[in-house]
């Protein structure tokens, strides 16, 4: 069963065959983009941060942004090696999940990199089956802590404060994306519910039941995907359902250190500016319209949620940003939190394909005599 899902991810990239012109289109694409947006004279995320007014206070608050991606970061390679049960080395810990986030960065939100991840992981000689596990748990874990977070914060806050701004589009615009959230959100509690049952409480039933529904006419076209699915999610049960508790408290520790330090980046950068400092209550605001931004970027069609983000940032947050500054802060977020790992995935991407596909010298047998 591994070796067919081994052989079907590897089909699917054939990245030996690919390698160099990929890093060709990725050199051009990142150069354009920074190019476009940051070093040409017309770009609009240079206007923008040339407007803004800066100060000691500004300086250490987006140091503090920078400061919060960094623990983001270790946050989540902490977790590749943790799920991984320390198989990886901190250093493939540390490319895999950075380069990750490279993908995802380069790919349409609604697709991200999941399935390079796994690749990854493969080439990283985990096999197939426990690369999928891990990937599988990863996003598990992420969803849910996402459902966590948003409920005590609509009970302390209400609806109204974190809503508001998406209202004041318009009633019937307003209202049909605070009914679209809900909906994603809903959806994303519905899958995070399959992935727990199928998982942990009954997964061979669950593999039995995805196997029928992929014989159904209407599901035909699918059906090898949904095989695939069934096949994925009965191997993961295996690898993970042994696990001891401690394991699971460290995978989420490191989850919530990645989160929180995911989130707080936007706090640092509004309160770089903020005229007259941000109270407690404003951080949690934030934070909690942050959470709501979160959907609408997950379900963008552009490559890491690029236009989307900015948007929601200008429309969600501009009772908390000063006058005329909502365009430069959200550049100036953006060139934390996006940005640096396009770089880091140029920089990385040829090291890690160099050590991966090495080639083993051929062990010379001596001539028999």
């Amino acid at each position: 069963m591994e070796e067919s899902s081994n052989s079907d991810i590897l089909s699917r990239f054939r990245i030996t065959r690919i390698i160099w012109p990929v890093l060709i289109g990725i050199v051009a694409t990142v150069g354009y983009i920074f190019y476009k947006d940051v070093i040409a004279g017309d770009g609009e995320i240079r206007k923008a941060i040339s407007a803004v007014q800066w100060t000691g206070n500004s300086f250490l608050w987006v140091f503090a942004g920078f400061l919060m991606m960094f623990i983001r970061d270790i946050g989540y390679i902490w977790r590749m090696w943790i799920l991984t049960d320390k198989k990886l080395s901190l250093r493939a810990a540390f490319e895999v999940t950075l380069l990750w986030e490279f993908f995802s960065a380069m790919s349409p939100s609604v697709v991200g990199g999941s399935a390079f991840a796994i690749y990854m992981l493969i080439k990283e000689k985990i096999s197939a089956g426990r690369s999928t596990a891990i990937i599988f748990i990863a996003i598990f874990l992420d969803e849910v802590f996402y459902l966590l977070v948003l409920p005590p914060i609509l009970f302390l806050l209400g609806p109204n404060q974190i809503f508001d701004p998406i209202r004041d589009l318009g009633a019937a615009s307003g209202n049909s994306l605070v009914f679209g959230f809900w909906i994603a959100y809903t959806v994303i509690f519905l899958y995070t519910s399959f992935l727990a049952f199928a998982l942990f409480i009954r997964p061979e039933g669950t593999h039995k039941v995805i196997r029928r529904l992929s014989m159904a006419r209407i599901f035909k076209r699918w059906q090898r995907n949904i095989l695939r699915l069934a096949e994925e999610l009965l191997v993961s049960s295996y690898e993970f359902r042994s696990k001891r508790w401690t394991y699971w408290l460290w995978a989420w520790v490191a989850t919530l250190m990645a989160w929180l330090g995911r989130y707080l980046v936007l706090n640092c950068v509004i309160a770089a500016f903020a005229i007259k400092g941000l109270g407690l209550m404003d951080h949690i605001l934030a934070f909690a319209r942050q959470a709501v931004m979160f959907v609408f970027m997950l379900v963008s069609p552009t490559p890491g949620s690029s236009g989307v983000a900015e948007l929601m940032f200008i429309n969600m947050l501009e009772d908390l940003t000063p006058p005329d500054l909502g365009i430069a802060l959200a550049a100036l977020w953006r060139l934390i939190t996006y940005y640096p790992y396009l770089f880091i995935g140029f920089i990385l991407l040829p090291r890690w394909t160099r050590r991966v596909f090495k080639e083993k010298k051929p062990v010379v047998e001596p001539e028999k005599v």
